[in-house]
């Protein structure tokens, strides 16, 4: 199988396998809402970013560098491994300290109690992603797709048993660890039967080494995260947890999609870090056929999202205020889709500099704008501001990547790729608008075929990689147990 046809494949097996995943983590995501409360919510959620946030300190950017060191050279993995695992150690203790920090800073210091939960979330969390990366690296998603989805069963189920059993918010925190720490037992006896035992290795000048590549990841990161998640802690201290529990709430349904551009990167990152060691003009077919690939999917999803928030709240039981942001956050969608390819492919390309000046710009546009903005809306409806400050900020992340990306490849052609998925959303746009007032559900289905039957007749889907997609869904020949020597 071509590395264009395996990268089809696991991009289309891992976007089937986290579609079920996050179908289950949306269903825990209503129960939690529903049980705790908007107030007790949106301080789950403060916690939850706080984790996310100090959970950079022990990644240091090794787990992306393992996945593209050991992409480009196979018979590495497991030296990297063992020497990635020992240097987690210590990383995560000051991911510890971090934590700690950053919670007695909080409008609500007796969060500190939720820090052992919380750290656990973190540790599994920081190693299941590293083991995982190994299915990754040799393009085998198989494991990855059985593990995704048995997170999302083990979450939902923690979860349902912490709502009947009347548990309060440290319940609900290690539901999440426990899904974390099956993948890690799963990648451990996978990786042990199908590759080689992992091991850990203490090996400072290697660590040193792998540490300093992967610093400017682990800064992009720690940034992205920040732009992403920023806004939370911002109106917590601005407004209170009520209002970050509705913008959390209406955030979801961004975030719950967030898994596809993710997702498809993950597959395709491998394939463009060899791409990039010397063919420039297949890096740029290959990145072009992904920017119209994502725009392709979010398209319609923010569409139907934009018309159909109201009704999506009251059949979901969500809190009626987030349908506002709801609609908001939809005009995003198709910025952020796009915009998750410029800090994997700068990465891809060596470029991990850009990635981080990138990132730093968007955190101060989107820092700044809802240092203006919030103050600027009325009571309880400072999680709009929030919203739109999403938006903006994902414009003008859309025009610099677009300009940093475009400056390694030399030329980046996706206008013209883009243009039939575009005229294809306006139809369904039009279609949506004309049926207004009838049941949301049925005119998305209508609206959708009529995008689908447009991407056809527009030629947005050429007939290679229709050809291409079915070649990759052949079945794959038995493999040996054994790495190759890559």
């Amino acid at each position: 199988m071509s590395l264009a046809q395996r990268t089809v494949r696991n991009t289309g097996m891992l976007f089937a396998a986290r579609t079920g995943s996050r179908l289950l983590v949306f269903g825990a995501f209503l129960i939690q809402q529903h049980v705790l409360g908007a107030t007790n919510y949106g301080e789950f959620g403060v916690v939850v970013v706080l984790s996310n946030l100090a959970s950079i300190v022990g990644d240091g950017g090794l787990q992306i560098v393992y996945l593209r060191e050991g992409s480009r050279r196979p018979a590495r993995l497991e030296p990297y491994l063992a020497v990635v695992l020992g240097a987690k150690i210590p990383l995560l203790l000051g991911s510890l300290a971090t934590l700690t920090v950053m919670l007695s800073l909080t409008s609500n210091p007796s969060l500190l109690y939720l820090l052992l939960p919380a750290f656990a979330l973190l540790g599994f969390t920081s190693l299941a992603n590293v083991l995982r990366s190994t299915f990754y690296a040799t393009g085998d998603m198989r494991y990855e797709a059985f593990e995704t989805i048995s997170e999302g069963v083990i979450l939902l189920a923690g979860t349902a048993l912490a709502a009947l059993s009347h548990q309060g918010l440290p319940a609900y925190l290690l539901a999440y660890a426990a899904s974390y720490l099956f993948t890690c037992v799963y990648a451990v006896v996978i990786i042990t039967r199908r590759y080689f035992p992992p091991r850990i290795t203490f090996n400072l000048p290697v660590s040193r080494r792998l540490l300093t590549m992967g610093l400017p990841f682990a800064l992009v990161f720690f940034l992205n995260t920040v732009y992403f998640k920023i806004d939370v802690v911002i109106l917590d201290a601005l407004r209170g947890p009520t209002e970050v529990g509705y913008y959390q709430a209406g955030y979801k349904f961004l975030e719950g999609l967030s898994f596809i551009p993710q997702t498809v990167m993950n597959a395709v990152f491998p394939a463009l870090s060899v791409l990039h060691l010397g063919q420039l003009a297949a890096l740029r077919s290959a990145y072009t056929v992904t920017i119209k690939l994502l725009t392709a999917i979010a398209v319609p999803a923010a569409v139907a999202l934009a018309f159909g928030s109201t009704q999506l709240m009251a059949l979901l039981r969500v809190y009626p205020e987030s349908a506002p942001a709801v609609r908001i956050l939809a005009l995003a969608l198709v910025f952020l889709f796009v915009n998750n390819t410029f800090v994997f492919g700068l990465g891809a390309m060596d470029r991990q500099r850009d990635s981080v000046v990138l990132s730093v710009l968007s955190i101060a546009v989107n820092v700044a704008l809802n240092l203006i903005m919030i103050p600027l809306f009325p009571r309880a409806t400072g999680y709009l501001a929030c919203s739109w400050a999403t938006v903006v900020t994902e414009v003008f992340l859309l025009v610099a990547g677009y300009v940093m990306v475009r400056r390694q490849l030399k030329e980046l052609p996706w206008g013209r790729a883009v243009v039939p998925v575009l005229v294809s959303g306006g139809l369904m746009v039009g279609v949506m608008a004309v049926l207004a007032g009838e049941n949301v559900f049925w005119v998305a289905a209508v609206a959708g075929i009529a995008y689908l039957l447009c991407l056809w007749l527009t030629g947005a889907i050429t007939p290679e990689e229709i050809r291409m997609a079915r070649r990759s869904l052949r079945p794959v020949p038995a493999e040996t147990g054994e790495l190759g020597d890559g």
